[in-house]
């Protein structure tokens, strides 16, 4: 029961995700989360139980949730999880001085595969 209530929850979760503009990811982004991405989402103090609960399935869903990179623009490099790891999906390697932002920065305009100088200068 308790496996099974957590994918309720990770379900609801996504459902939310998927739907942004439905009238209760509206009200919850409102309410809970206003200046930030549903997955950037943090527990607080005063919280209701039911948030709290869908917090946790998204927790889950952070788990094995990873970033399609497309053309990149839309992909942080530092805090987007799109590294295909099993202990993490995020870059480890320090941001330092860096300037670039998007993985987008990291790919060459002209075949749309990786700048590999551009990667290896990076990381």
């Amino acid at each position: 029961m308790h496996n099974f209530n957590h994918a309720m929850l990770s379900r609801q979760g996504w459902c939310l995700f998927q739907n942004q503009d439905s009238l209760c990811a509206k009200v919850l982004k409102a309410r809970y989360f206003p200046h930030c991405h549903l997955l950037e989402a943090e527990p607080r103090e005063g919280i209701s139980y039911s948030w709290r609960s869908i917090l946790q399935g998204l927790e889950l869903i952070k788990q094995g949730y990873i970033w399609r990179i497309g053309d990149g623009t839309n992909v942080k490099i530092w805090t987007g999880p799109w590294i295909q790891r099993a202990w993490s999906r995020q870059v480890i390697t320090p941001k330092g001085s860096h300037l670039i932002t998007h993985v987008s920065e990291l790919m060459c305009p002209i075949t749309g595969g990786w700048d590999e100088a551009m990667v290896r200068d990076t990381f």
